[in-house]
């Protein structure tokens, strides 16, 4: 079946559809604010050699300018700037557009992503609005597995290199059912495709991807493949999951999983589009062992986004989540080195470790993220009882030298307990049952320490909450 774009069910976009002022001043703000969490961001350069309190040093004389060429319609982007960098082993090129450029980028991004919010797939989970997003695609895997037949034949591909492989013919093409080619809104999108940056200090045109790092290119990397995700969904008896470029397929039935594995190489194919050796499998999942299969090897579970979805729907931490979640503490007690090597007796170490892990759980926004994401999404108690056990082993072995049982007869696990070590299963529960503030209002509430540091005012005490140790009683310390 050749490769042609889905015809919108709407008319062609304008720039009249998609532009209001409003819009352009929300995209102002969320430029604005994101550097709050990460402040580097706010010094960063482009090819204008101009960081974002430059831009705001005149913001409204600046957004006011920057209004009136977008109603003449005479704004056009600037080159970005390629900057190269190293992501845990893979070479990623981020492109860093001038601050002006960033908020027509952001505002194109949002407001045709509301546009096509009906017209993209419904199993197309990143980069969308509203309820849509990791947590519901995960959830929904989960949810199949538990309801589903057995085997369920599992087909799971992630395309190589996806954002610097798109072919920009092909991408046009697919946008021009959706905006009026001969539109000014056309021209824009036309040139964030066909962009230009500066690299080793030589002014370059793309011929080939599109602008990693940037809003407007997961608005892209959604329409490029929403076709796949027309094909695949239309085959009877599968059910089709993808994230960005991660894609998975569930069916229980072995010739229909066949189908759609094809199908989905083929369609890929026409893209120019490659897939990752590393990254493929086929699997038939089922509590128990199942025939030899030539082409689908049997599996008990497999690892998607992060977690081990396990036949029965138990959700697991992958091992290299789960060795993440584990530097966080190891990291933790290395900046604390000096605290706790200081101490006169192992009591008082165990009690200066406890306090370091009571802190990473509790204090850094970072790590509450990250730990009470994946806890969230986990189900598999055993798993998280290895992980508090694991960690009061590491506490011991820093106070009393290596990892032998022994140390438990010197300072129990329930000592570290009623000392207040945390418990990451106890903590999990807590999220479960909505019982643990969302990271952003603990971010909040340390802005406002931070705020009222050095005056004479004090911010208000929150409300007393559940406590992170099982033996602690609500709003008192063990």
């Amino acid at each position: 079946m050749p490769f042609t774009p889905s015809s919108a069910p709407f008319r062609p976009l304008g720039w009249s559809d998609v532009y209001h002022e409003a819009e352009l001043y929300r995209a102002a703000i969320r430029v604005y604010t994101k550097p709050l969490f990460q402040w580097r961001k706010a010094l960063c350069t482009s090819s204008d050699g101009k960081t974002l309190y430059d831009f705001a040093a005149h913001g409204l004389r600046s957004l006011d300018t920057l209004h009136r060429s977008l109603l003449r319609r005479e704004f056009s982007f600037r080159p970005s700037l390629a900057l190269h960098y190293n992501f845990n082993g893979k070479h990623r090129t981020l492109y860093i557009a001038p601050w002006e450029e960033r908020i027509v980028d952001l505002l194109l991004y949002r407001s045709l992503n509301t546009r096509l919010h009906g017209w993209f797939s419904t199993n197309s989970y990143a980069y969308r609005e509203r309820s849509y997003g990791l947590d519901r695609c995960q959830g929904q895997i989960a949810e199949l597995l538990r309801s589903g037949r057995s085997p369920l034949y599992v087909i799971k591909r992630d395309i190589a290199d996806y954002f610097a492989t798109v072919n920009h013919e092909k991408l046009l093409a697919a946008l021009r059912p959706l905006v009026a080619s001969d539109n000014y809104l056309f021209q824009l999108l036309e040139s964030r495709v066909r962009f230009a940056y500066l690299e080793d200090a030589e002014l370059r045109k793309a011929s080939l991807g599109i602008p990693f790092g940037t809003a407007i290119a997961c608005l892209f990397a959604n329409i490029y493949l929403t076709d796949l995700d027309r094909r695949i969904e239309s085959i009877p008896e599968v059910r089709y999951f993808r994230y960005a470029d991660d894609i998975l397929i569930l069916s229980p039935c072995r010739a229909s999983a066949m189908h759609a594995g094809e199908l989905l190489e083929s369609t890929l194919s026409e893209l120019h589009l490659r897939l990752k050796a590393s990254h493929r499998a086929d699997l038939a999942i089922a509590p128990q062992a199942t025939a030899p299969d030539s082409l689908f090897t049997a599996a008990r579970d497999f690892r998607h986004l992060g977690l081990l979805f396990r036949a029965g729907g138990e959700v697991a931490l992958a091992r290299d989540k789960l060795r993440k979640i584990e530097n966080l503490f190891r990291f933790a007690f290395r900046r604390g080195r000096r605290r706790w090597k200081r101490a006169p007796d192992p009591e008082s170490r165990a009690q200066i470790l406890v306090g370091i892990v009571q802190e990473t759980i509790d204090d850094g926004l970072r790590n509450v993220a990250i730990l009470d994401y994946y806890l969230k999404h986990v189900n598999d108690e055993d798993q998280l009882q290895e992980l508090d056990r694991w960690l009061a082993e590491e506490i011991l072995s820093l106070v009393f030298g290596g990892h032998k049982k022994g140390h438990f007869r010197r300072i129990s696990f329930r000592t570290l307990r009623f000392m207040g070590l945390p418990s990451l299963l106890h903590r999990q529960r807590l999220i479960r049952r909505g019982c643990v503030e969302s990271p952003f209002f603990i971010w909040q509430r340390e802005k406002s320490i931070r705020a009222f540091r050095g005056t004479v005012a004090r911010p208000r005490a929150p409300r007393a909450a559940f406590s992170s140790v099982p033996e602690a009683a609500a709003g008192t310390s063990p």
